[in-house]
């Protein structure tokens, strides 16, 4: 599929409106948080980094402080109105990969963005996570080929590098500090996505220091 056409771009611009898609997200792709909060349910975590974070979806999932980072200013302009009364939860527009945070954080979520980076968007992501995140947790499309429809969504999605389970787990296990803890995969309701889930540990890991977490941008969007 040809994502440089004109007719794509301008369905590209229509979903960084984030009403439009949260409304796609809830109606073909539901389930997440429920499937999110079960496979986590074990996992002691407070502070949390979300890579990709969105619309900010996911802040309901931080026990403590939490960090969204996204490139795109229309999604944390959206982020920052939803949760203005909440000074536990800040929003930072950024390259995630060229990020640098000053303290650590207990989980670092990357939640339906992994498809969205190259080879080596990953691999520089995975050194600062390996060094600054106790735990991560990944959750990404699991291709479905057998199914028709299933093959158009995932041929339209905005991400240019979705990758088989096996490639997925083959791209993190390159980052030796990060040591696989579990995985699995789920179906959404509507049977057109199935997604992955691994979370894994840092063995870098130094352990919670006192004060706020920050992050700082190497570079903004």
């Amino acid at each position: 599929m040809d994502k440089s056409a004109a007719w794509y771009r301008r369905l590209d611009r229509l979903f960084d409106r984030a009403w439009v898609f949260n409304a796609y997200q809830t109606l073909a792709d539901g389930g997440k948080t429920r499937q999110i909060r079960r496979f986590l349910a074990d996992v002691p975590y407070a502070s949390v980094v979300d890579v990709g974070c969105g619309t900010g979806n996911w802040a309901s999932l931080a026990r403590g402080r939490y960090v969204g980072v996204d490139t795109s200013p229309s999604f944390i302009a959206a982020c920052r109105e939803r949760f203005a009364d909440d000074p536990d939860k800040s929003f930072v527009q950024a390259d995630a990969t060229t990020l640098t945070p000053t303290q650590p954080f207990d989980l670092a979520l990357l939640i339906s963005v992994l498809h969205h980076l190259s080879d080596d968007d990953v691999r520089q992501l995975l050194r600062w996570v390996a060094e600054h995140a106790h735990y991560f947790f990944v959750l990404d499309l699991y291709p479905i080929p057998w199914h028709p429809i299933a093959r158009v969504l995932y041929a339209l999605d905005r991400g240019h590098y979705i990758r088989s389970p096996e490639a997925q787990r083959a791209l993190i296990a390159e980052e030796p500090r990060l040591q696989m803890v579990k995985q699995s995969s789920y179906f959404a309701p509507s049977s057109l996505y199935r997604h992955t889930l691994f979370l894994y540990e840092s063995t870098a890991w130094r352990g919670a220091e006192a004060g706020e977490q920050h992050v700082e941008e190497g570079s903004r969007a």
